[in-house]
């Protein structure tokens, strides 16, 4: 299947670019994280703590829609499916 992903800073800085269109032939939004840690090592620290767990900052949207109101990382990927993955910023 193909997919379209859009990563806003600091993803952008580890992959080299902002938007990725990429054959995929896994299953969940878990499996394409492990597919794009293996083809960008620099994600790796970007997407998990040491102990492996995903990172408490990283938002992650399928179709316009946050990860949390789907099934996580869980989340069955269909072609054609958009993802986002950012980091939020907040100030004053």
């Amino acid at each position: 299947m193909k997919l379209k992903i859009k990563l806003l800073k600091p993803f952008s800085y580890a992959v080299g670019k902002s938007e990725l269109e990429l054959d995929f032939d896994g299953v969940t939004l878990g499996d394409l994280l492990k597919v794009l840690v293996n083809r960008y090592p620099r994600l790796k620290k970007e997407f998990y703590t040491k102990a492996g767990k995903l990172t408490d900052y990283m938002c992650m949207f399928v179709n316009d829609k946050p990860i949390s109101a789907l099934n996580g990382v869980n989340t069955e990927l269909k072609n054609g499916d958009e993802l986002l993955f950012f980091v939020p910023i907040s100030g004053g």
